[in-house]
């Protein structure tokens, strides 16, 4: 599978996972808000990263390395200075925005578990033995 195709799978399980949190936002507005907030920076890391590998991979490997330590410095220093600025500013719940914070992650293993079902011997119809 192609790293733009993986990504977009990606991407589209990060914003499903939102649907939920919009629908109740209403009902729980500081959890919904934390989590909207969290998998917006998650969604924002994500393509980040994506972006960052696509465009090391045609540099030597002395260059990519160096891109990739700064990248995830940027990365991370984007990721400290949002939260700060959330929790300061807006004071969402904390425990709901860093899940949401994991949304990516979540959205990765979400997405290892459908493709390992979905090419299971027993989802394809072949017996076991």
């Amino acid at each position: 599978m192609n790293n733009r195709v993986y990504i977009k799978k990606i991407v589209i399980i990060i914003c499903l996972t939102n649907i939920p949190a919009f629908l109740t936002l209403p009902l729980f507005f500081d959890h919904s808000l934390g989590w909207i907030l969290g998998s917006i920076a998650s969604l924002i890391r994500i393509i980040w990263l994506a972006h960052d590998v696509r465009n090391s991979i045609d540099f030597n490997i002395n260059k990519s390395r160096l891109r990739a330590v700064k990248g995830y410095y940027f990365r991370f220093l984007f990721l400290l200075v949002y939260s700060v600025l959330i929790v300061l500013l807006i004071k969402p719940d904390i425990i709901f925005f860093g899940l949401g914070l994991l949304a990516g992650n979540f959205a990765i293993y979400l997405n290892q578990i459908i493709e390992a079902i979905r090419n299971s011997r027993i989802f394809r119809g072949k017996d076991a033995g």
